[in-house]
């Protein structure tokens, strides 16, 4: 399987969705298994202190492994968040970007696991593991078996 890593951050540009828009997250770099994502530092991100949300920055760390992710299975491959531990080491603060890198350091066939670094004007700020799960259509359940004639008195 080849990827154009290059052509990446134009694609995401074109194709994110509208909650990445609103966090105006920027695809920077990805080659396999690595993304570089920037948040820029607006004041409808920050928490009532004047830092970064939190929220926000989990956001970021769980989009920026999808992208690395991607790199490796490809952007046809589902895949949903089993786990995402984020720890906080000191606040994101104004008018400071965030830079988020994410690994990955496992990729099975079902279960990924990697880390994402967050840094702010050259400091770590965050730093979270995931893991995720990859999913095949034949595992889903039909939409009409989960609501059954029985189910609906």
């Amino acid at each position: 399987m080849t990827h154009d890593f290059a052509e990446a951050p134009h694609r995401w540009e074109k194709e994110k969705s509208h909650f990445v828009k609103l966090l105006d997250l920027k695809l920077e770099k990805v080659e396999r298994g690595r993304a570089v994502m920037r948040m820029p530092f607006r004041p409808e991100i920050a928490n009532g202190a004047g830092a970064v949300h939190g929220g926000a920055i989990v956001s970021l760390c769980d989009t920026v492994f999808y992208v690395a992710l991607a790199s490796v299975y490809g952007r046809e491959q589902d895949t949903v968040t089993v786990a995402l531990q984020c720890n906080f080491l000191a606040p994101a603060l104004p008018p400071h970007d965030l830079i988020a890198e994410a690994t990955v350091l496992r990729s099975g066939r079902r279960i990924c696991y990697g880390e994402v670094q967050v840094t702010s004007n050259g400091k770590l700020v965050a730093h979270a593991t995931l893991n995720f799960l990859n999913t095949y259509p034949d595992e889903k359940t039909p939409r009409a078996a989960l609501h059954s004639k029985d189910d609906m008195s």
